[in-house]
């Protein structure tokens, strides 16, 4: 049992397993109505995640430069901090809900998902932060399962909100904020 608890693959699975089964919940009008359902999915997908980098799972470590790498590793887990602070503003841990506002304000005027932002550099931080070179080399998968569940939530908001979430849709990227030019 400890060899499979030490395994980094079972982790990026249980992870992987997770973030598919949020996507199935996020676009289900019926399951995307459970909250208990919807916590224990993000459960699912987040808590290996954070376990992946974590000393106790053997694998290869980055050495070099751990100062540097440990600085860098806290600086994207204060910035993905800030981009989940909307989590105080929805009904997490279920499909969008016309019987709740959309957010159109705030960061959510700068990025359509910024708690997806969030989910995709927390594990790269902690990642830095241990040396963990499996968790930095997942980073673009889970930006690939970030791209996928809002795609499906997406299709959903648009279900629940119509022309008023296109009209974001068209005004507000997805995950990455735009950088405007101020010159003329």
């Amino acid at each position: 049992m400890f060899r499979l608890v030490a395994d980094p693959w079972f982790w990026a699975f249980l992870a992987a397993l997770g973030w598919g089964l949020c996507t199935g919940l996020v676009g289900s009008r019926t399951l995307g109505r459970n909250l208990r359902l919807g916590i224990a999915l993000v459960f699912l997908a987040e808590v290996p995640r954070a376990l992946l980098p974590l000393p106790f799972v053997s694998q290869p470590r980055v050495e070099a430069g751990r100062p540097v790498l440990i600085a860098v590793g806290v600086a994207v887990l204060a910035a993905s901090a800030f981009f989940a602070s909307p989590a105080v503003r929805i009904a997490p841990f279920t499909a969008p809900d016309q019987h709740e506002p959309l957010r159109t304000d705030g960061l959510y005027s700068v990025v359509r998902h910024p708690l997806m932002v969030c989910d995709i550099f927390w594990p790269l931080g902690l990642s830095l932060i241990f040396g963990s070179i499996i968790g930095i080399a997942l980073t673009p998968v889970w930006l690939l399962a970030v791209w996928v569940l809002t795609q499906v939530e997406e299709e959903s908001l648009v279900r629940e909100y119509g022309d008023a979430y296109r009209d974001l849709q068209a005004r507000v990227p997805r995950l990455f904020p735009r950088l405007h030019s101020t010159g003329p």
